[in-house]
């Protein structure tokens, strides 16, 4: 089952980068459901993108402002990477 969700990622990712670029804007969109499809089906995924997180203020911004846009279903897979306080 796994590994069907990883190749829904991936297609979604593909299909993402394929459109980026184009007039209609539905490459970001894709990009950002293959990235919850991994990060919810992989904790070393999680892990990772909340270190990066944590170093990277933007990407942290930009992932906060995508949280705060997407359905709630979604938004709690990304707030589950928030940098932890210390």
């Amino acid at each position: 089952m796994k590994l069907l969700w990883w190749c829904i990622a991936a297609v979604l990712i593909l299909l993402g980068l394929a459109t980026v670029w184009m007039p209609i804007p539905t490459g970001v969109p894709l990009l950002a459901l293959g990235l919850i499809v991994i990060i919810a089906t992989s904790r070393s995924a999680a892990r990772l993108l909340r270190s990066r997180r944590r170093n990277t203020p933007h990407l942290n911004h930009a992932i906060t402002w995508v949280e705060d846009r997407s359905p709630l279903r979604f938004a709690r897979i990304l707030k589950r990477t928030r940098p932890r306080k210390k």
